[in-house]
């Protein structure tokens, strides 16, 4: 017989026991599988639970429902979130009957036990283990219940009017319509449309769900805020608000703009972060022109995984910078798949650019001066993402599971003479994204400060001698969107 867990408080003095319990320790019931679900079944075991597809919360009686995640650690010995939390599916035809306070959606997802365990590449899944678990209630956090409220009546609001099939996780701020089912193919009714939709479920995005990882488990709360109110979002959203915030400078001089915010003399030569300085500024959170440290400091930022770009361009309007995006590790990329046999992103890539909105804060060079042109929020659509984008990452993984071809070339104006080409995708091949270093230091060494280790040996053609040039090593990479596609999401701005 099940035990009865009556109180919240009850669930997460149990949840709290099982910190530090490897998966194999909390399936004594035998539910290690291959499949993604084994530790959020290993937890609810833990509680005398059977998985199940209920619309109740897992204790019942305490209305908590249970949830295990994964987070990995990142560069600066910070931690992030490795996916979206999933919640529960998205029925369409109950859906539009509903009202949010009283939503299935609440009821089932308003406190939430959630374990958090660490993705240890090195280490047997069995091994891993749980190392915090918090009782998180949605109605404790006014700003966030408020978004969260505002993107489920997002949306009820596409399905009421007969657009389920057009639902896409680029609409949303915290809480997103993910995809489930296999290869994402799965297709379901609507109630007011002949199209049939994907099959899809709530989820809290992995940005939300890193904001929640560091300020509950690791005491990181962010510094800054966009919103001071929650009053504020009661009729615009969180990017609206932030556009706001842009808005008056509209026009102004890179000039004015360091003289408004008082940037010393020192700060604005040969800078070239001036454009992101700059950008902070304008978003004056503290009301006195304070220059936030990084945009990564402001909490909405992370929970609705925005990210920024500063971009100039010159007379004729053309931008010289792709965007790059933090090295990617060559063995942990050629043991990723794309997605799951639910549906679900599991690839980091696919994962970022499904929950990312960017925000390209625009500059242009006219005449003597450098103008600011404007922000604009973007999100890849989908249909790309799961077209062009995934064969550029599939490429990227085969030919590292097959071994990266490198050719040496003789060139003069480089250290050693040496100028090394591989074959990934490049900025040529027009493919949205391309892939080329992270850092302008090449390192071909074993265990060099700017190299990665291969799960495949390199295949040299034309290989120098000597220990620079190794086997398996190779300089960092890492996935660039390309000035070109940037170029076309903004060029309304130039005008």
């Amino acid at each position: 017989m099940e035990r009865q867990y009556l109180t919240k408080e009850e669930v997460h003095n149990r949840a709290i026991e099982a910190k530090g319990m490897t998966l194999e320790e909390l399936s004594v019931k035998g539910y290690v599988k291959s499949k993604k679900s084994s530790f959020g079944d290993a937890f609810e075991n833990w509680f005398g639970k059977s998985p199940d597809n209920e619309s109740k919360p897992d204790m019942e009686e305490a209305g908590v429902e249970l949830k295990a995640t994964p987070f990995k650690k990142v560069k600066n010995n910070k931690y992030s979130a490795k996916e979206r939390l999933v919640l529960n599916m998205i029925n369409y035809h109950d859906l539009i009957d509903e009202r949010f306070d009283t939503s299935h959606f609440l009821m089932k997802n308003g406190t939430l036990e959630i374990a958090f365990y660490e993705n240890e590449p090195n280490l047997d899944k069995k091994f891993w283990s749980i190392k915090e678990v918090i009782l998180y209630q949605m109605r404790n956090n006014k700003k966030d219940f408020e978004v969260i409220k505002k993107d489920w009546e997002k949306i009820k609001q596409f399905v009421e009017e007969g657009r389920a099939h057009e639902l896409s996780e680029r609409h949303f701020q915290y809480l997103s319509p993910c995809t489930k089912g296999k290869n994402g193919k799965t297709l379901r009714t609507q109630p007011k449309s002949d199209i049939k939709a994907k099959s899809r479920a709530f989820s809290l995005k992995a940005g939300f769900v890193t904001a929640l990882l560091r300020d509950y488990v690791f005491g990181d709360k962010k510094s800054d805020s966009i919103i001071k109110n929650p009053i504020e979002l009661e009729k615009k959203n969180i990017y609206e608000l932030i556009e706001e915030k842009f808005e008056p400078y509209i026009g102004w001089s890179l000039q004015k703009l360091c003289d408004y915010f008082e940037i010393p003399p020192e700060k604005r030569e040969k800078n070239k972060r001036i454009n992101n300085t700059v950008a902070m500024a304008m978003l004056n959170l503290n009301g006195n022109n304070t220059i936030s440290s990084s945009f990564g400091d402001i909490e909405e930022f992370e929970k609705a995984s925005i990210a920024v770009k500063t971009v100039q361009f010159n007379q004729n309007n053309k931008n010289k910078e792709s965007m790059s995006f933090p090295a990617f590790k060559f063995k942990e990329l050629a043991n990723e798949e794309w997605e799951n046999e639910l549906g679900e992103a599991t690839a980091t890539w696919h994962s970022f650019l499904l929950d990312t909105h960017f925000l390209f804060v625009v500059f242009k060079e006219e005449e003597d001066n450098v103008m600011f042109k404007g922000v604009k929020f973007h999100s890849i659509p989908e249909e790309l993402i799961e077209t062009t984008i995934k064969s550029m990452w599939e490429d990227t993984k085969k030919k590292i599971r097959d071994g990266v071809q490198l050719t040496a070339v003789r060139q003069n104006n480089t250290k050693d003479g040496w100028k090394i080409k591989n074959n990934f995708i490049t900025l040529k091949d027009d493919k949205i994204c391309h892939v080329r270093p992270h850092t302008n230091m090449r390192d071909y060494t074993v265990n060099g400060k700017y190299s990665d280790e291969l799960p495949t040996a390199i295949q040299w053609t034309n290989r120098p001698k000597g220990e620079s040039y190794s086997d398996n090593w190779m300089t960092k990479q890492c996935f660039w969107l390309n000035n070109s596609y940037i170029n076309e999401q903004v060029k309304d701005l130039l005008k």
